[in-house]
């Protein structure tokens, strides 16, 4: 698996957090074997959530549907960079104007 996806969501408190972590099954769920759900962290009033993958765009796409079933689509941004490089690429959405990607440490 040679890149890193991010799924950034706002959680403001810990009720959030918590309310996020209960979709972490269907993502792994939506991913099958194609990449790996690589766990979550909650910092700085974001989740995010890392996926390993061989395609990043293949798998936004894939967890895409269930995002917009959660009614968490207009709410993710999503990033990716190669596993040696620090630089992440914004996938989602496409114009970020009004959201802004938070780099993981």
């Amino acid at each position: 698996m040679d890149y890193q996806l991010v799924l950034q969501f706002p959680a403001r408190n810990d009720e959030e957090s918590e309310r996020l972590i209960t979709i972490e099954d269907d993502l792994i769920e939506r991913l099958e074997d194609s990449a790996d759900l690589d766990g979550h962290e909650s910092d700085g009033g974001v989740m995010n959530f890392f996926v390993t993958t061989r395609d990043a765009e293949e798998s936004f796409e894939r967890i895409r549907p269930l995002l917009e079933d959660k009614g968490l689509l207009e709410a993710v941004v999503a990033a990716y960079r190669h596993v040696d490089e620090d630089d992440y690429t914004l996938l989602w959405p496409e114009d970020d104007k009004e959201r802004k990607f938070k780099f993981p440490d």
